[in-house]
Parts: C-alpha cells; structure tokens; sequence
C-alpha cells in the first residue's frame, strides 16, 4: 500500500460485479513507494502490450492501444518526478493494492496552476476488453487536485487535453477554452470548487473529499494508517 497523506475516498462504480472501494493518497517519497510505482508501471506496460496485439489482430481499436500507452507513460513519468520531488501528485488506490489513476499538476503562480497529466489504469478504460471498466477515478482525482488548489488559494488552473475524448471530459467538468494550442482553464475560486461536483468536502478538513459512498459511510472517516 503506497504511504503518504490519504485526502479522500471513494467507491468506483463497475461495469461488470461489485464496486471497488478506493483512497485518494499524496505520496511521499519513499524506496516502498517508489518500488510500489514501477511495480504498477509493470502491470500496466502488460496492459499496453495486450492491447497492442489486439489492435494488431483488429480486435480492438488502435486507439485503445495508444491511449494505454500514454497512461502507462504518464505513470512512469509521476514515478521519476516524485524520485526526483518534482510538482505535486495525487493517486487513487485500490482497497487490494492496485493503482487505478494518477494525476501530476503544480502551481505556475501563487493564483495559477496546471493539471500536467492524468492517467487512469488502461484496463479502466472505456472500451477495453474484459469487464474491469470502473467508472468514478477521474472524477475524484479533478475533485482532490481542485480541494488541493483552493486551499493554496488558486484561482485558475489551465490544462492542455490529450485528444478529443479528453476535451470531452474536461469540458464536462466546466474547463473552456482558454487561449492556444487547445488550451483549458478554469477561472474562479467559485468555478473550482464546482470540480468536486460528485464528491463532498468533508467539513472537517477542506482538503478530504469523499466520492461515490454511500450517505450512511459519508461521515465515517478512512483511517490515516499510512505513514
């Protein structure tokens, strides 16, 4: 289990069987953490390389395979800056150990910040084969990034979209264009706190947001057993 401050929780939901719990963690640098990293790098470059021979054999579409691809750089990516104690990082971690999403974004001024890069586990994807597809990672990980930059006192974060299902997803949660290359942002403390739409902020500490649960677990807390 990767060790850090856990800033959420959150059940995604399945497309095929039970819903899998999850915790949102900012990691710290440590040896575990950084083996626990390339272990799921990994997993995921297996996922990548499944794909790819599917898209090759045309029983999956090429662009599946190309989009594993990117997630499983943008992991191997937030593995070297935490090495390195680069930016920030937020991941969502399963309740059994697997990493299902990671995010990397930082601060460009004392108001601005940039969402660098997200990725979810490939087998998550919309589209892959199999029936590990879970949805709600994405979701949790825009709204602890955006409790995260509120509490810095951000008032714009600006990100780049990967390809149109990315701009897609980003515009559903409120990001529009925003000067070149395709460009995003949100400005406003009041636009920002809108990215935890689906999730609530724990009154207890504005930086915990809670996603997916049920009404009756809203109020019972995940346990900081981490280091």
């Amino acid at each position: 289990m990767i060790q850090g401050d856990i800033t959420g929780q959150g059940v995604a939901a399945s497309v095929s069987g039970p819903p899998v719990p999850y915790v949102l963690v900012r990691p710290v640098k440590t040896p575990a953490n950084l083996s626990y990293l390339a272990l799921e790098a990994k997993r995921w470059r297996s996922t990548v390389q499944r794909f790819r021979e599917l898209a090759t054999a045309r029983q999956l579409p090429p662009e599946s395979a190309l989009r594993a691809q990117f997630a499983e750089e943008v992991l191997a990516a937030a593995a070297e800056n935490l090495r390195l104690g680069a930016g920030q990082m937020l991941v969502a971690e399963s309740c059994d150990g697997r990493l299902l999403g990671v995010m990397m974004y930082g601060l460009l001024s004392p108001r601005e910040a940039v969402i660098n890069l997200l990725a979810i586990d490939p087998e998550q994807h919309q589209g892959s084969p199999g029936t590990s597809q879970l949805r709600g990672t994405g979701t949790a990980l825009v709204a602890g990034c955006s409790r995260d930059l509120l509490a810095k006192g951000v008032e714009t974060i600006y990100l780049h979209p990967l390809d149109e299902q990315a701009r897609v997803f980003w515009a559903g949660r409120g990001f529009a264009p925003c000067g070149w290359g395709g460009r995003l942002c949100v400005r406003g403390k009041d636009a920002i706190a809108k990215l935890i739409d689906g999730c609530v902020a724990r009154p207890d500490n504005g930086e915990y947001v809670v996603c997916g649960l049920p009404r009756v677990t809203e109020q019972v807390r995940v346990p900081a057993y981490r280091a």
